[in-house]
Order: C-alpha cells, then sequence, then structure tokens
C-alpha cells in the first residue's frame, strides 16, 4: 500500500503543531529498530541516510532496504536522502525512488544555494518527491562558526529561496548543534519566530540529539514540523555492539549481537518519538 503524500502530511504538520522525526540509519538493524519503534509509538517516520551510506551502499539498496523493512510496522516509513552536497546524488536518489531529498547549499553563497536548490526541485517535481533545503549553519561536524551573524539562518535569506526556489521544507540554523554537545545547545527563539512568520513552508530542526525536550515541544508549536535525529542513533548502536562483542570476542556471531542490540537503539528511537508526540 502507498504511503500518505509526504509533501501534504508535513504541510498538516505544521498546520496542526505536529512533527515527524528523521533517524540517521546505515543499515538494516538500526532501521529495524527505527521500524518496530514507529509501530510502537503508532506514528510515521522517515529513515535518513547521510551521502556516505550511499557511496558505500547506493541509493538503490537503501530504496530495498527500506522497502524490505517497511512490513514491520504499519506506519509509514519515508526514505529521505539528508545533507546531500550533490545535485546529482539527490537525482540518483530521485531516480531510484527516494520519498525526499535534502540538498544542503548552507555552505554555498545564497545565489548558488538557490541556484542548486532550483535544480533539485525542478529534478523532483514529476516523481512528487520532498525537496529539502537550508539556511545558515548547523553547528558542529567541522561547521565553522565565527559570530552569530555567521550561523543563524537570515530572515531575508530564507524568504529568498523559499519565493526562487521553492524547496517544500526548510531547514534553518538557530543554534543547535550535529552530535553530543558539552553544552545545552541555545536556540535563538526570536529568530526562529521571524522566520516562521516570513515563510509558510513547513521548517526542520537538525542537531535533534542534543535538544532538551521542551525546547523540541516549544519549537513544534512555532513550525516546526521535521527533527532531525542522528547521533543518539548511531552512538547506541556502537557502544551497545562493542559491549557484546566485549562478552565474548571469539564467540561473537553478528545475529545472536544484534538481538540483543536492537532493543536498546528502538529504546532510543521510541524516546525520542515521545518528545514529540507529547499532545498525544
Amino acid at each position: 500500500m502507498k504511503n500518505p503524500d509526504l509533501i501534504q502530511l508535513l504541510n498538516s504538520y505544521r498546520a496542526q503543531q505536529k512533527c515527524i522525526i528523521g533517524f540517521n540509519v546505515n543499515d538494516i538493524y538500526d532501521l529495524k529498530a527505527v521500524a518496530l519503534a514507529a509501530e510502537e509509538a503508532s506514528c510515521p517516520v522517515m529513515a535518513m541516510t547521510y551521502p556516505p551510506v550511499v557511496d558505500l551502499n547506493s541509493s538503490l539498496l537503501c530504496r530495498k532496504m527500506v522497502d524490505g523493512i517497511q512490513p514491520y510496522t504499519k506506519q509509514p516509513i519515508y526514505l529521505h536522502l539528508d545533507h546531500s552536497i550533490s545535485v546529482d546524488m539527490c537525482k540518483k536518489a530521485i531516480d531510484d525512488g527516494y520519498d525526499s531529498v535534502m540538498i544542503d547549499g548552507s555552505q554555498k553563497s545564497l545565489k548558488e544555494n538557490i541556484a542548486m536548490t532550483k535544480e533539485v526541485v525542478r529534478y523532483a517535481e514529476s516523481a512528487g518527491v520532498l525537496v529539502e533545503a537550508e539556511i545558515g549553519k548547523i553547528m558542529g561536524r567541522d561547521v565553522v562558526v565565527k559570530s552569530d551573524a555567521d550561523f543563524l539562518a537570515s530572515v531575508s535569506d530564507v524568504k529568498a529561496i523559499v519565493e526562487e526556489a521553492n524547496p517544500h521544507i526548510m531547514a534553518v540554523g538557530i543554534g543547535t548543534s550535529h552530535g553530543f554537545t558539552p553544552i545545552t545547545p541555545q536556540i535563538h527563539f526570536d529568530r526562529l519566530t521571524e522566520i516562521a512568520k516570513a515563510v509558510k513552508v513547513p521548517l526542520v530542526l537538525h542537531g535533534g540529539t542534543g535538544i532538551p525536550d521542551e525546547d523540541i515541544q516549544k519549537s513544534i508549536t512555532m513550525g516546526v514540523a521535521k527533527l532531525n535525529v542522528g547521533t543518539i542513533v548511531h552512538t547506541t548502536y556502537m557502544k551497545e555492539l562493542y559491549k557484546e562483542i566485549g562478552k565474548n570476542l571469539d564467540g561473537a556471531y553478528p545475529p545472536y549481537l544484534m538481538k540483543e542490540v536492537i532493543p536498546k537503539i528502538q529504546a532510543v528511537v521510541l524516546d525520542r518519538l515521545k518528545a514529540v508526540n507529547f499532545n498525544n
């Protein structure tokens, strides 16, 4: 059965002050944990693949992975390409059946960002694929920021890319950071308010691992309809697998190990789903 249209879903989510979570996945095991958590929470999810995952496995194999895992839940699993800086990778993902792609031109000039986004939006249109763009910088992972003015999304830039390139959703840099951070990220809600008043498209918050639940929930009431969560998934996966391997290195056998690890990943995914479904 075909999943409900993702573009319509996210537009309705912004209107209803609801939020979907995109979880970064790497293989069938963390993907299965996401599916089981979605079933338990009774809500749709997005399974997101970073470019290195696509480079290693191909976008077609990622599509097949999601198709193979979908029967584990009655909830829709939407496949999303996360933080692609390559227009060609976005086009290949669209050709291979992705539901959603992100073209990340945030490190480029506004003019280049708009041009890249416009090209992907045009290519995605006939396939009905959602396109996410980004303005501002999400800190962490080698992103260099010099001041608030350097990383905060400019309201005029957000308006310009939405009006000229027509992405379906917008990721905005408002103080969040990828990965674990030594201090709690300070979200600039004043800037989020200004952006939400300036554009009608659903907004996206990246760096969901380190954001306090109350800040996530406040953001949802202000126009954020998609939250990205990655670090807590793969660090739980690696740490729990390391522990299981350490119990008997010579006898380590992947299916037995993953039988213990998957429920641990499922638990952290479920915890994040509960954070956004606070009104249910």
